[in-house]
């Protein structure tokens, strides 16, 4: 198979031949174990075509089977309630041992997940309950609403009446939080001998504290996406307009420190949440390209680069950069940039993310 790089002829009699040997030596489920060869096969095709293309870059799947993720299909899952609490129980096929595992006392154990996959991260392993939603629920409300995804302010939206900015203060102040850990154990780290006791315990203690961080990070972009689709549902908007930031990071230099609070911007993941979160309210997402909209005025049609966050045109035009970006993304998804929007002048509405304050 390391001969070509091209698509093999014989690549479906590679896995039927994988799934028999699977199937005898390893301890799951048949229905794990398709999917694990399923996906490993699908990696190999995608490397073949990127090869085939000319990426001299692309890699063949490489994970070691440890960190590999495992698939268990609805068939294979079970829950079950007893003197132990609440446990999921996941098959691994006849003769083998299942896979028990004990939920929070919250769980809901009516609804059973499509798939559950065992997901290696950071030194530990997590389970992904992955659900399926039958019916979707169809929205008729006609409203539009432009979006503005910022790295200070998480998102910053318009109506086209309403300005809301989210305050994106403490999600900052963790990205920053999470940079002076890393660079502080990795100063101990530099001074321990490789795999020695004390290195082991001083990774061990440094991935534990980011993966505090990046759950309090996950959880800020939650509760900020979460109240912005509800707001969107009490406005009756139909349509969530999200401006396109694919590849800005390639284009970008603006030194050292800039550079790193840009390279951290949750952008993709922000849009993610917006997109499924609203997709189960039947609220449309559509992403278009936001060139030029954080310059344009919305008054008058004149572009300006602004140096600050306020937006100052010379006719006499003053708002807040992120709301103008939000105002023009809406305005040319409606194929009306450039065109003066009357109710731009009205007060932004402000969200402070309500968490405690995390400690350094």
């Amino acid at each position: 198979m390391h001969g070509s790089w091209g698509y093999f002829p014989c690549i479906k009699s590679c896995e039927l031949w994988l799934d028999k040997q699977l199937s005898k030596s390893q301890p799951l489920h048949s229905q794990s174990i398709q999917e694990v060869r399923s996906r490993y096969f699908k990696n190999w095709h995608g490397f073949c075509v990127l090869r085939r293309n000319g990426d001299k870059t692309a890699r063949p799947p490489h994970k070691e089977k440890r960190f590999q993720t495992t698939t268990w299909k609805k068939s294979a899952i079970r829950f079950k309630e007893g003197l132990f609490g609440k446990q999921v129980v996941m098959s691994n096929g006849r003769g083998n041992k299942p896979l028990v595992v004990d939920l929070p006392k919250k769980f809901n154990l009516e609804n059973i997940p499509a798939i559950i996959n065992l997901v290696y991260n950071r030194g530990q392993y997590e389970l992904h309950f992955v659900y399926k939603i039958d019916k979707a629920v169809k929205c008729e409300s006609e409203g539009i609403v432009g979006v503005d995804i910022g790295e200070v302010h998480p998102m910053v939206s318009h109506d086209g009446l309403i300005t809301n900015i989210f305050n994106g203060r403490h999600i900052r102040s963790l990205y920053r939080l999470r940079n002076k850990v890393i660079a502080s154990f990795g100063k101990k780290i530099d001074r321990c001998k490789r795999h020695s006791q004390r290195w082991w315990h001083l990774v061990k203690r440094k991935w534990k504290r980011i993966r505090k961080i990046d759950n309090q990070i996950m959880d800020g972009l939650h509760k900020h996406t979460t109240k912005f689709v509800k707001l969107c549902e009490e406005r009756d908007i139909g349509t969530i307009v999200l401006g396109d930031l694919t590849g800005i990071r390639g284009n970008i230099n603006y030194g050292r420190r800039a550079n790193q609070k840009l390279h951290q911007w949750a952008f993709g993941k922000i849009t993610q949440l917006v997109t499924y979160k609203a997709k189960a309210l039947g609220i449309k997402v559509e992403v278009i390209d936001e060139s030029y909209t954080s310059q344009t005025c919305p008054n008058c049609g004149n572009k300006h680069k602004p140096s600050t966050r306020d937006y100052k045109c010379k006719c006499g035009f003053t708002y807040h950069r992120d709301g103008v970006g939000a105002i023009n993304i809406r305005q040319k998804y409606l194929g009306r940039l450039g065109d003066p929007v009357a109710a731009t002048m009205a007060s932004s509405i402000g969200f402070q993310l309500e968490t405690r304050c995390c400690s350094a």
